[in-house]
């Protein structure tokens, strides 16, 4: 039998917002079963290419590691449009020959997949690569149906119930009376802003203090928890 995202991946959430069917994932990822759509944030490809460049010693595999993931989402949600809200690269140094590679073999992967790219503030030289790879770019704001999408968080568009967004690579941290037990990557609704985890895996997170009225879904060995 085919897989798809709700008998393959028990480790995903339904959640229902104003109407709106979603379900998170725990490869840091939303999917949108309506619209056959996959969100991702922040996937900063190339950052270790910059850190090499700067004559830092980190390791190589982060980039395919995280392609590995989005590709797997992709084939479980039998997505057929993916949209990344925005940091696709790093810096224009993480654009390295290799780093191109990977990104070519991925789209080549993936023939009939509709990308749309939300820009983000690293997103700096993207348009030269609008002509290589079948990227579609749009600005903040954008709305798909029902849902708006933006990188930096913002009020949605007034037709529109719900914006997805990223940058902030959220991150709830446990505490007990005396002191702290660690954080984990959360998906954060505010004010009608639902903010996805960074999907990069060489990227940091944003300690976020949520409102009562807030709320948040931590990922925890591979599975959503709501706070």
């Amino acid at each position: 039998m085919e897989p798809n995202c709700d008998s393959a991946m028990p480790t995903s959430l339904g959640i229902s917002l104003d109407g709106l069917e979603l379900r998170l994932l725990s490869k840091r990822g939303i999917h949108w079963p309506d619209q056959q759509t996959l969100f991702i944030a922040d996937t900063h490809f190339g950052k270790e290419a910059t850190f090499r460049s700067a004559g830092l010693a980190v390791p190589r595999g982060s980039t395919q590691s995280t392609l590995t993931s989005i590709a797997q989402m992709i084939v479980e949600c039998r997505a057929t449009r993916l949209v990344l809200l925005g940091d696709m690269f790093h810096a224009r140094s993480s654009i390295s020959e290799d780093i191109r590679e990977l990104i070519d073999r991925f789209f080549t992967a993936h023939p009939t997949l509709r990308f749309t790219l939300v820009l983000g503030n690293h997103d700096r030289g993207i348009h030269k690569l609008s002509n290589c790879w079948p990227i579609e770019i749009v600005d903040s704001g954008t709305a798909i149906d029902e849902i708006s999408i933006s990188h930096i968080p913002q009020q949605p568009s007034p037709q529109t119930k719900l914006l997805l967004c990223g940058h902030i690579h959220p991150a709830y941290r446990f505490s007990s009376q005396v002191d702290s037990v660690g954080k984990l990557p959360c998906f954060w609704l505010s004010n009608q802003q639902l903010v996805l985890p960074a999907i990069g895996e060489f990227t940091g997170t944003q300690v976020i203090r949520p409102s009562k009225s807030d709320r948040t879904w931590v990922i925890a060995d591979n599975h959503i928890l709501p706070i």
